[in-house]
């Protein structure tokens, strides 16, 4: 099996190639964007491992939430290279992705991901973390053996201020620690400090599209056509946003006295 991964939801990106259990990834320029870099980035790396496009038997994608223009080229490359080679694609929600990283990075068994969403605020989500116990013989400790854990949701997908999300996060969590882990950690320090003390655990993201290809290496029931990806934006697109504000404005706006007598 053979699975080309790419994430395109923050600034860098990056892309993987999973060739049965052998994982090669590579980060992209921050300084380049999406579009100019794409699909030329995930054809360098197939051809970099001697692996044509057509040979590739599965495509997975970040889905978001992440940059809107971001979201929407990645996804779309991912779509045009699937539906070229008539291939499924597995879409990873991008907080589950950036919880599996943090799972790697910190022992803690809530794990809050953290990311960048601009204007002041953070995507983020609040998971628990189930690892197998090796020690005890655990039947799904041979799972374990791709680096992935088992996450139920403890708050689903949201956008809002950092202190308002991390107060919510710290309630959640009833007095246990929590490992924060995404681009947004270092920018949103103070407020995590405030809420949870100097020793908040906080990690850095590094590149997902790897951990977006073991997720879909172990989870094939996942895949769907390419049409059938749906992008989880989770903050309405500015567009719409735009359109709600200028129809607000214009039905609070006075109207002009009538001239009928």
């Amino acid at each position: 099996m053979v699975i080309l991964a790419l994430d395109t939801t923050t600034r860098a990106g990056s892309c993987a190639l999973w060739q049965d259990g052998r994982l090669s990834v590579r980060e992209g320029r921050p300084d380049v964007t999406h579009a100019q870099r794409l699909p030329g980035d995930l054809a360098d790396l197939a051809a970099a491992h001697d692996v044509a496009l057509r040979d590739v038997d599965r495509y997975a994608v970040a889905s978001g939430p992440g940059s809107f223009t971001g979201l929407r080229v990645g996804i779309a490359t991912i779509q045009a290279l699937a539906l070229v080679h008539d291939r499924l694609v597995v879409p990873v929600p991008t907080l589950d992705a950036l919880a599996q990283a943090g799972a790697r990075a910190s022992a803690q068994t809530l794990i809050a991901s953290w990311m960048e969403a601009y204007r002041g605020e953070v995507f983020a989500a609040l998971y628990r973390v189930h690892r197998p116990d090796t020690r005890a013989g655990d039947a799904g400790a041979a799972a374990d053996a791709t680096g992935l854990v088992t996450l139920t949701p403890i708050a689903p997908a949201a956008v809002g201020a950092p202190g308002v999300m991390a107060a919510e996060f710290r309630r959640l969590a009833g007095g246990e620690a929590v490992a924060f882990v995404g681009d947004a950690v270092d920018a949103t320090r103070d407020d995590l400090v405030r809420v949870f003390g100097d020793g908040v655990e906080r990690h850095g993201p590094g590149p997902l599209a790897g951990v977006i290809a073991e997720m879909a290496a172990a989870d094939p029931a996942r895949a769907v056509r390419p049409h059938a990806i749906v992008p989880e934006y989770v903050r309405r697109p500015d567009a719409e946003l735009a359109r709600d504000r200028r129809t607000a404005e214009a039905a609070s706006a006075p109207r002009a006295p009538s001239n009928v007598s």
